[in-house]
C-alpha cells in the first residue's frame, strides 16, 4: 500500500473512475479538481501534471488487478488452473473502476505515455502466465516448450476476455470464456499427469 495524503488518495479516486469513463485525451484535470473539491492549481501541489496523475492511478489499477489475479489463483491453490480469474473477471469488471481503467488504457493509450503502459501491462500479464505456469508444472509432466505453449494459449484466452469485457455483451463474454476455457481442458486432459507428493 501506498503512503499518501488523504488529499492526493482523494485525487487519485476521481482520477481513477473520470480516466476510466474519459480516457486521457478526454480528461480535464480542471474537472477532477472539482470532484475532489479544490482547484486545479492546488492539484498541481500534489502532481506535476496529468501525465503523472495519469501514471500515478495507472500504477494503482496495476497493483490491485494483479492482487486481485493473486487472489483468484490463491483459491485453487498450488494446482491453480488460472480458470478462478476467468470466471471472476466478469463480475471484477462490473465492480471494479481499476480493472475498466487497466483494460481503457491498455487497449488506447495514450501516445505521449505508451511505453510506460505498454511495460506495465506486459507486467501484469507475466504475473498471470507465472502463475498459471506454476499450476502447469504442480498438475502435469510437461517439458518446458509445452508449459510454454499452454501459457500462450492462457494469455490468448485471456486476452480475448478481456477485449469481450470491454466490448462485448455478457452473454458473449461468458459464451467465448466456456468455449475456450473447453477447448484449453481438453487439450491438458491429454497431458501426463505429475504423481503427486513426488
Amino acid at each position: 500500500m501506498k503512503n499518501r495524503s488523504p488529499s492526493v488518495e482523494r485525487i487519485c479516486a476521481a482520477a481513477v473512475a473520470h480516466f476510466a469513463e474519459f480516457g486521457y485525451d478526454g480528461s480535464s484535470l480542471n474537472d477532477i479538481a472539482e470532484q475532489v473539491g479544490i482547484r486545479k492549481a492546488s492539484l498541481y501541489a500534489h502532481f506535476s501534471g496529468k501525465d503523472a496523475l495519469f501514471l500515478e492511478v495507472y500504477s494503482d489499477a496495476l497493483e490491485k488487478e494483479t492482487e486481485f489475479v493473486h487472489a483468484c489463483f490463491a483459491i485453487e491453490g498450488a494446482y491453480g488452473t488460472g480458470e478462478q480469474y476467468c470466471r471472476m473477471i466478469a463480475r471484477r469488471y462490473a465492480d471494479s473502476v481499476y480493472l475498466r481503467y487497466l483494460l481503457r488504457t491498455a487497449f488506447l493509450p495514450p501516445a505521449v505515455l505508451r511505453d510506460a503502459v505498454v511495460q506495465g501491462y506486459e507486467g501484469f500479464m507475466q504475473v498471470l502466465r507465472d502463475l498459471f505456469c506454476t499450476g502447469l508444472a504442480h498438475r502435469f509432466m510437461l517439458e518446458a516448450k509445452e508449459v510454454s505453449v499452454y501459457a500462450d494459449a492462457y494469455l490468448g484466452i485471456v486476452d480475448s476476455l478481456h477485449v469481450e469485457l470491454v466490448y462485448a455483451s455478457e452473454a458473449a463474454f461468458e459464451r467465448r470464456r466456456a468455449a475456450l476455457w473447453r477447448i484449453l481442458s481438453d487439450s491438458l486432459a491429454q497431458a501426463p499427469v505429475a504423481r503427486q507428493g513426488a
